[in-house]
Formats: structure tokens, sequence, C-alpha cells
């Protein structure tokens, strides 16, 4: 059975709702995603669903981990025995989440059981792959609410730079490891040792990605309760939470950004190497992952090129016309490794600025 579905694509209703739900909770996402080859596809849409789930409880302000591992856990149960979520869902749903949660998330999350129904379908080898690292996400994310403190007006925060290398595994690296898996058992072209050699960059990319993601939305992070710049780095230059939105303050933040910088820079030359071990005839994944990469750089860049843009009252965003741009040059460079290695080497050039 398992045979039959590496030829045909996935389709029925709850493989039509989670294709619907995509674009309207991450367009970068599907973009890169709806280029992938049947049943890769399905496969890593319904593994991202899963996971926007689980972060859209995260993300829920004002929950205590208790109320978060009962969402959850839910989710998690039901990949490990196939089983229903329970009664309580939807309602839980309506009354704890929906009033916290943007209304597309909302929509996904009252679409869950549908989301499970087409991660049932799934190969049985692509089903154990995601439901392994949903589950490590799933766990890390309630452990680490509860360590980043709890509590009416308390802003969750982490320590170390350690501390934030580690949530951001359990958020991000988790997902590197299961794209490396379906990769891998999509692919016949990459070989053992090629999928060990992946996997030693797999954390690398997502802690990238995620980095990056933080750098961008220091402002909107602190307004929903969230400060994921280490404390040493915010006391080193003088300032706390509340003053990542303050552009009075542009030159101290850059000051306690920049080792967050820096390091999501190093994660990201070992995600280009990531991207050259896959094997050129693999068009799609390097173009899937291409996309990732750029982007990152570019925000980045952005960054090195302005560092007051790190505090600016607009979201720190790269503009739909540079998406085309990256997303055309991609296309045409993906397939040859020199032309793509060129690029590469412009974009991550403004990113010195962190590493000198």
């Amino acid at each position: 059975m398992d045979a039959m579905k590496t030829i045909e694509p996935y389709e029925g209703k709850a493989w039509s709702a989670c294709f619907q739900h995509l674009p309207k909770v991450s367009r970068t996402f599907a973009l890169a995603i709806d280029g992938l080859p049947e049943p890769l596809r399905g496969e890593v849409c319904v593994a991202y669903l899963l996971c926007r789930i689980l972060d859209t409880v995260e993300d829920a302000p004002g929950l205590g981990h208790e109320q978060r591992w009962e969402f959850i856990s839910s989710v998690l149960d039901a990949l490990a025995d196939r089983h229903p979520l329970p009664a309580s869902w939807r309602p839980g749903v309506d009354q704890v989440l929906a009033p916290r949660s943007a209304q597309d998330d909302v929509a996904l999350l009252r679409d869950c059981g549908l989301v499970l129904d087409a991660f049932w379908s799934c190969r049985t080898s692509a089903r154990m792959a995601t439901a392994r690292w949903v589950t490590e996400m799933g766990k890390g994310m309630v452990l680490w609410s509860a360590r980043m403190g709890e509590g009416q007006g308390v802003i969750k925060s982490l320590r170390t730079m350690a501390d934030l290398d580690r949530y951001c595994y359990y958020i991000a690296g988790t997902v590197g490891y299961l794209l490396t898996d379906l990769f891998f058992i999509h692919s016949p072209l990459i070989s053992q040792d090629r999928f060990y050699e992946l996997q030693a960059d797999a954390e690398a990319f997502g802690l990238g990605l995620q980095k990056v993601n933080i750098v961008k939305d220091l402002a909107d992070d602190y307004r929903r309760g969230w400060c994921f710049i280490p404390s040493e780095f915010l006391h080193g230059a003088g300032l706390r939470p509340e003053d990542l939105a303050d552009p009075r303050k542009a030159a101290e933040v850059y000051g306690a950004v920049r080792p967050v910088l820096t390091a999501a820079a190093g994660h990201l030359a070992r995600a280009w190497h990531y991207v050259t071990l896959i094997p050129v005839e693999e068009r799609q994944i390097r173009l899937f992952l291409a996309y990732s990469l750029f982007f990152a750089l570019k925000t980045l860049a952005l960054v090195a090129l302005n560092p007051t843009s790190l505090v600016a009252p607009r979201k720190l965003k790269i503009s739909r016309l540079e998406v085309a741009k990256i997303v055309a040059d991609c296309q045409l460079k993906v397939s040859r490794p020199a032309a793509l290695e060129k690029a590469y080497l412009k974009a991550a050039a403004p990113l010195s600025a962190f590493l000198s």
C-alpha cells in the first residue's frame, strides 16, 4: 500500500482541507511546499500544519502550562494512537484559544481532526518520522513555556544563549530533523551516508531560521509577553525587555541582539552546506530549502545594513518584490551549483558585519 502512495498524490476531504489551510497560515511556506513532488508535498504539508497547531497553542498569551499541555497532549496522543480528539477539543478551542489567536490559526485548530485524518493516510515511514519529531517539539514547548515564567504580567524570558539554543532546538531544530527524515524516505538519491551528513547540519538549519524570526519579531513578541533575547545580553546593555520596542534605544538594542545575529549567521552558513548536500537531481527539494535560506539571509542583511530597523515602528520584513526576486533567482540557479554558490556568497556578504 505504501508503494502505491509514492505514485499517486494524496486526495480526499482531509487533504483538501489541509491544502486550503496552508496558504492562509503561511504564504511563504505554502509557496515552498507546493513545489515539492508528491507524495512528499502532502507529507510536508501535514507535518507543517501539525507544527503550526502546536505553535498556536504555545503562542496563546495567558495560558498556564497545564492548559497548554491539555491541548498539546491531545494532539500527541492522537498521533501515537489512532483515535479522535477528545470531545472537549472544539469547545476548548472556541473558549480558550480563539480569543488569543489569529482567525486563520483558529480555523486550522478547529479542523485539527481533518489534519490528523490526513496524517493517518500518509505512508507508514512518513507517519513515524512526523510523530517522533512533532512529539519532541510539543513536549519541549510545554517544558520551556513553564521554565520561561508564568503568571499575570510576567514576561516569559530566557537567561543565557544556551537556554535560547535549547528552546530553539525544540521549536525549530526538530523541524530540521523531521524534514531530513522525510527527504531520506522520499529520495532514493540520498544515500544513508548522505543522510547522516544532512543530519549533522539539520538542527543548525532550523536554529538559523528560528533566530532570524526572533530578530524580526522583537517588538511583537514583547507585546504578547515573550522576550527571546537572553537576559544576560539585555542586562549587559543596560536594557529591560520593554526597551526592545523603544526606537530611542536603537544602539543598545543592537548591542544586545548582536550575539543572536552572530549565532544566526553561523547557523545559516551550515544551512548552506545542508543545501549543497541535496543531490542536484532533487531540484524541487533544493528549491524548497533555498527559498527559506535566502529569505533568512535577506532579512539578516536588512539588519546589517540598517541596525536601527530592529526597533523601527514597522515590522522588519522583506518586501514582496524582494521575495519575488529571490524566488526567480533560486529557480534560475538551483540546478547550477556554481551559480547558486555565487548567489549565496553575495547574499551572505553583509552578514560579515556580525561575524567581525
